[in-house]
């Protein structure tokens, strides 16, 4: 029992190290923080509303909004909208499009993007120095 205990401690644990790894690879790659900690947040969590992912990722509310608009311009986050009860304004769920795998595609692609400009303006630079040599 203690052993089993210790294991499902130590899957916990490796969630969580692989949940960090990936939000600090995103990041290497050029993705905002609160992105990518919203994004891996929605995938460890699931559907989940804004203070959640406030309480969850440790950001603020105006962080989570820019993340949910940044997720949802790159068609990787879906918002659900639910009535209030009573007045007010009705609450959104936040939850992820498809799978993790599925989801990094869109920032795997502007990073690829981004290496193609840099290897080109490289190669730019580096003709425009031979010519004036």
């Amino acid at each position: 029992m203690q052993a089993e205990n210790s294991l499902v401690e130590m899957d916990g644990f490796n969630k969580i190290e692989s949940s960090q790894q990936l939000v600090f690879t995103l990041i290497k790659l050029g993705v905002q923080s609160h992105t990518a900690k919203c994004l891996v947040c929605l995938h460890v969590h699931g559907p989940s509303t804004s203070k959640m992912l406030q309480d969850n990722c440790n950001i603020r509310q105006p962080d989570v909004s820019v993340a949910i608009a940044e997720l949802r311009r790159l068609k990787v986050v879906k918002l659900d909208s639910t009535a209030a009860a009573g007045r007010g304004r009705p609450s959104h769920i936040y939850q992820l499009t498809g799978t993790i795998n599925e989801c990094i595609v869109p920032f795997i692609e502007e990073a690829q993007d981004k290496i193609t400009y840099i290897v080109s303006a490289i190669t730019t630079l580096e003709n425009l120095a031979q010519r004036n040599n």
